[in-house]
C-alpha cells in the first residue's frame, strides 16, 4: 500500500510540474508581457500625425510638377509669339500692308481691315504708329470650341498713334507723345490643322 501511495503521489507531483511549465516555462520572469491598450501605446505612428513624405509620394509630386512646367513653358513661348504678331500687325495694318495681314488674320476680322485700309487710302490719310514696348501679355481666356482652340490676350503697350492728311498735316494724335493702350485680341487654331501658327480672329475694346 506504501508502495502504491508513491507511486501516486509521483504521478501528481509530475502533473502538476507540467501544468506550471506550461504556463510559466515560456516567459521570462524579467521581461512580463506587456499589453496594447491603443494605438497610442505602441510604436506605430496614429495616422493623424504628420510624417515625412514617402519616396513614391515624393516621385508623384516630382511627375506633377514636370507635367505642369510643359504648359508653363507654352504659355510663355505663346505670348512671346503673340507679342510679336501683335507689333507685325499694328505696323502692317498703319502700313496699309494687306499681304502680311493676310498672313496673321482670319475670317471677317480680315475683312474689316482691309475696309479701314481702302477707306484710309480713298480719304488720302496716313496713319503712323510707333510701339515704344509691351508692357503685359496676359493670357485672360483659353476654350475650346468646334474644333478650334482660341486664346484671347490682354496687351497693354505704350504707343505713338499719329494721323496725318496727304500733305503731312496732324489731324489726330501727337507725335511727341506715348500713351498707354489697352487692347483684347483673340487668336484661333484648328486643332485638325498642322499648322501650328495662330491667327486674330477677334479684337475687343476693353470695358472702361
Amino acid at each position: 500500500m506504501a508502495f502504491l501511495d508513491l507511486i501516486l503521489l509521483a504521478a501528481i507531483a509530475g502533473f502538476l510540474g507540467y501544468r506550471l511549465w506550461a504556463v510559466l516555462g515560456t516567459h521570462d520572469a524579467e521581461k512580463p508581457i506587456r499589453k496594447r491598450k491603443s494605438i497610442e501605446d505602441d510604436s506605430v505612428i496614429p495616422i493623424r500625425a504628420r510624417s515625412a513624405p514617402s519616396p513614391k509620394s515624393q516621385d508623384a509630386k516630382k511627375t506633377e510638377d514636370e507635367k505642369e512646367e510643359p504648359t508653363l513653358m507654352e504659355e510663355d513661348r505663346f505670348l512671346q509669339g503673340a507679342s510679336i504678331a501683335f507689333h507685325k500687325i499694328v505696323e502692317a495694318y498703319a502700313a496699309g500692308d494687306k499681304h502680311v495681314l493676310e498672313k496673321l488674320l482670319e475670317g471677317p476680322l480680315l475683312e474689316t481691315f482691309e475696309d479701314a485700309i481702302e477707306k484710309r487710302e480713298t480719304s488720302k490719310k496716313k496713319l503712323e504708329v510707333d510701339i515704344a514696348r509691351v508692357v503685359t501679355a496676359e493670357i485672360i481666356d483659353n476654350r475650346e470650341e468646334k474644333g478650334k482652340v482660341y486664346i484671347t490676350v490682354r496687351f497693354i503697350s505704350e504707343q505713338c498713334l499719329v494721323t496725318k492728311n496727304a500733305k503731312g498735316k496732324v489731324l489726330e494724335g501727337d507725335p511727341d507723345q506715348y500713351i498707354t493702350v489697352t487692347d483684347i485680341w483673340t487668336f484661333a487654331r484648328s486643332l485638325k490643322n498642322t499648322d501650328p501658327n495662330w491667327k486674330l480672329v477677334a479684337t475687343q475694346v476693353p470695358e472702361a
